[in-house]
């Protein structure tokens, strides 16, 4: 196993300077490239709750190339908007009162242009993205309903890994158990 996703989980205890590092990388070696599946990387550190969304695009959008026609140029402002809009996505406790600080995405392949006939590894393309919360009250901050299911249809399952002050916790999330807690 490569060491990419050990040296993610110790980015992700360092959550504020990790929240700002520009991420800039080979999509090609976090996860198996699974359709349908994304991984989620949660960070509990103070006041601060930071994710990192891992997916391959086919499971936001239903295709994982540069967008071809009108249609599917819609569906990618779809997408980011969805994603920027990530509060309604990410629903943490109440009463922790956390507000997004935070969006950035990273799909290069979004902004390419398409070139009739070829194949290559961006026909298996993934979308990254990191989101950055502050709750004014952490310690009420003990979970969060993860809404990613009802946006985007597609996904099945989502690897979630959490890493708080409580310590660290792996789970499974499905559209029939998405409430991610600590």
């Amino acid at each position: 196993m490569p060491l990419k996703p050990l040296a993610l989980l110790a980015l992700l205890i360092a959550a504020p300077a990790y929240a700002q590092h520009d991420h800039k990388h080979d999509h090609g070696h976090h996860h198996a490239h699974v359709h349908g599946v994304a991984k989620l990387d949660v960070a509990v550190d103070g006041g601060n709750l930071s994710l990192r969304l891992e997916s391959p695009l086919e499971g936001l959008l239903g295709f994982e190339r540069a967008p071809g026609n009108d249609k599917e140029r819609a569906a990618v402002a779809e997408m980011r908007k969805k994603l920027t809009d990530a509060g309604k996505l990410f629903v943490a406790t109440a009463a922790a009162q956390c507000t997004l600080k935070s969006v950035e995405i990273d799909a290069p392949i979004l902004d390419a242009k398409p070139v009739a006939g070829q194949k290559s590894a961006a026909d298996h393309a993934d979308l990254d993205a990191d989101f950055l919360f502050n709750c004014a009250q952490p310690g009420k901050l003990t979970g969060m309903d993860v809404r990613l299911f009802q946006a985007f249809p597609k996904l099945r399952r989502i690897d979630a890994q959490v890493v708080s002050g409580k310590g660290q916790k792996a789970t499974r999330l499905s559209s029939k158990m998405r409430f991610l807690s600590w």
